[in-house]
């Protein structure tokens, strides 16, 4: 198989995982109606009967017999490849070279990069917007006497726990790069940030999770 066609069809299981996710949804829904008919029907026997006289005249029973046992076969298949795939995940962890890290706190995704910037042991962060004229960085250089770098700011590893602070400050905290000479770290929001780097730097700052 080629890398390309390996690619296509990860992105069409990804949009099948959508309609997977939206149908498990459903079915969420459809149990707790279900389980309402169950209390209506063990609380009058009366209405138990009405319930069961008008269900022969549909499919329910059969259509929620079929989608069950499609779940559980479902279920079945995930379990069986979720052994596979933990073998898997550790050649992904050997050779990539891009992660992205979710953090629960914003306090967690700023401690993050701080560490970050321990283990690449740089001399000089420079600091930019991801996206050109999405963020002005010029009033943050001037107020912390940094150095203008394009559309961005150089400061120096000693400082930069003094940035991540007025970065918080003046509420920049979406679509930020901060790059050394080994990593390029995006902030993407207070909650998730992406690395690219050689694959050993990523493990490493993995292990800072």
């Amino acid at each position: 198989m080629s890398l390309t066609r390996l690619e296509g069809d990860l992105l069409r299981v990804r949009e099948d995982l959508g309609k997977a996710k939206q149908a498990n949804i459903n079915f969420e829904k459809i149990l707790q109606e279900m389980s309402i008919l169950k209390s209506r029907s063990n609380a009058n026997p009366e209405t138990k009967e009405r319930i069961m006289n008008e269900l022969k005249q549909k499919e329910i029973i059969d259509l929620f017999t079929s989608v069950q046992d499609d779940f559980e076969e479902l279920r079945q298949k995930m379990t069986k490849q979720s052994i596979e795939k933990e073998k898997i995940l550790d050649f992904i962890e050997s050779v990539r070279t891009k992660k992205a890290f979710s953090f629960t706190e914003t306090e967690e995704t700023f401690n993050f990069l701080e560490k970050s910037m321990e283990v690449l042991d740089a001399n000089i962060i420079s600091v930019r917007p991801e996206f050109i004229g999405l963020i002005d960085l010029n009033k943050l250089a001037v107020s912390m006497q940094l150095t203008k770098n394009n559309s961005g700011v150089i400061v120096e590893r000693e400082r930069f726990s003094e940035l991540i602070t007025a970065l918080v400050a003046n509420k920049i905290f979406h679509n930020v790069i901060f790059e050394t000479d080994k990593a390029k770290i995006v902030l993407k929001n207070v909650r998730e940030v992406s690395v690219e780097a050689e694959n050993s730097i990523i493990r490493e700052l993995s292990r800072l999770k």
